[in-house]
């Protein structure tokens, strides 16, 4: 789980291995599959290998994620420029692929890279884009967003304003309408409301709050996400929180 304006650096006080990328030409569709924390949609994988391939003379250190290196003992790193910035914020930040978290590292800097592309509505933020990526999960958040129902069957960011909970001994379900048959629903099992307990958060204390959510939008008797991650949800912050 992430704060909607939180502020961290990837890779800490882990190493940066000094790299020199000796042919941009390799940069291909096999390095477009294996950038962590982003996933590239059909409409803009050409727009993101282009970019990529632009930017990748730029590429100076390999960050590594931490210390412990994989059954090869091979350490997975990120790729970043000679400003410190990750070949995935630049992405993010032009609305060329979209955040999906895939463990517990911190995001804050990607959340805050797709934040600022959705603000000025760049690449698959555009209102013009179909189908969309963005959906509201509250009619009080519709505006320019279609409504989260539009979103069943497809991967999708969901925005609404949490109402109520509803706790079970396995799971939870986060509710952003009156009635739950017809509205956005969130469902939480007990493994990952346990995460979310032990980072000091209660989810009682989300409720009137505005809530980011992603994930693959199933039919339930409404728009249902699963969670997978608990850091596919954002909570924003209310003005004067830390």
């Amino acid at each position: 789980m992430a704060n909607a304006d939180g502020a961290g650096a990837r890779g800490g006080d882990l190493p940066v291995m000094p790299v020199r990328m000796a042919r941009f030409d390799a940069v291909d569709t096999l390095i477009t599959s294996a950038q962590a924390d982003i996933a590239f949609v059909p409409e803009f994988e050409n727009a993101a290998l282009v970019a990529m391939k632009g930017t990748a003379n730029t590429i100076t250190g390999l960050v590594a994620y931490d210390q412990n290196p994989d059954f090869a003992g091979r350490h997975v790193a990120d790729m970043q420029d000679g400003a410190g910035g990750l070949w995935q914020e630049k992405l993010l930040e032009q609305g060329l692929v979209i955040l999906l978290p895939e463990g517990d590292r911190p995001i804050d800097t990607l959340i805050k890279a797709e934040q600022s592309a959705m603000t000025q509505q760049a690449g698959l933020w555009a209102t013009s884009q179909n189908p969309a990526y963005h959906y509201a999960g509250s009619s009080g958040l519709a505006g320019d967003l279609p409504d989260a129902a539009q979103a069943i069957g497809r991967f999708a960011v969901i925005d609404g304003i949490l109402e109520r909970i509803e706790d079970r001994e396995w799971r939870s379900y986060l509710n952003f309408g009156a009635n739950w048959r017809d509205d956005f629903t969130v469902m939480i099992d007990r493994d990952r409301r346990d995460a979310i307990a032990a980072t000091g958060q209660h989810m009682e204390d989300w409720i009137g709050r505005k809530i980011r959510v992603r994930g693959l939008i199933e039919d339930r008797g409404g728009p249902y996400l699963e969670l997978a991650n608990p850091a596919s949800l954002c909570v924003e912050q209310s003005v004067g929180q830390p």
